[in-house]
């Protein structure tokens, strides 16, 4: 049977979520929510019913997953070690053709597992609007150009996941103009001093991350 189409879908990941009320609040209005593995955890903590549950099922309680089967959750067994929980996630989220994806549980304690799904930004079509989203963070990815809008004085970091050529931005407290910058440097902890920042490149990928005090 064909997928219908989902504009808005959220993955849950096995991350730490602290805040549940800031994160049930990103979860209205969404088309489809999918946990990855373990992030079935996290949704019974936060009494959001996922719409698919997707992984090798090795992180999800017994209990948890009883519970959700009761609830009619689609459960997908998966045990293809090549790939990660949160990839198995990613690429079921893009078979329905979203415009935009919130991931959330997705920074934790496990190092590793954080910086995997960072990167696994850079697996998503760039056409598909890409946030990884906590209570202090919003991390993306940029290939392009991108107007970020913001709180004067959020922080913002920079970091090329490539050599980048023609980095310039707008509306921060240090600018650069079409500057080619070599992958190892880092802009680390500028400052909006506008609500509205321009950040274009012309060739290259790197990750935007705004930080909340």
């Amino acid at each position: 049977m064909e997928k219908m189409l989902k504009n808005k879908i959220v993955i849950i990941g096995n991350g730490t979520i602290n805040d549940i009320i800031f994160h049930k609040k990103l979860l209205e209005n969404v088309d489809l929510i999918i946990c990855a593995d373990g992030g079935a955890n996290n949704a019974k903590q936060m009494d959001i019913i996922p719409d698919y549950i997707i992984g090798d099922l090795d992180s999800t309680s017994s209990d948890v997953l009883e519970f959700f089967k009761h609830h009619k959750t689609k459960i997908i067994k998966d045990n293809d070690q090549d790939k990660t929980d949160m990839e198995l996630a990613i690429s079921l989220a893009e078979s329905f053709n979203p415009n935009e994806i919130l991931i959330l549980g997705a920074i934790g304690y496990r190092i590793d597992h954080t910086l995997a799904n960072i990167l696994c930004l850079n697996k998503i079509k760039s056409s598909i609007k890409t946030q990884i989203i906590d209570d202090r963070n919003i991390i993306e990815l940029v290939d392009n150009s991108k107007d970020i809008i913001g709180e004067k004085d959020e922080i913002i970091s920079i970091i090329p996941l490539t050599d980048i050529l023609g980095l310039s931005y707008k509306g921060m407290k240090w600018l650069i103009s079409n500057k080619n910058i070599k992958f190892g440097w880092f802009g680390i902890s500028n400052k909006l001093i506008k609500k509205k920042v321009h950040i274009s490149l012309k060739k290259g990928k790197l990750l935007i991350i705004r930080v909340r005090d």
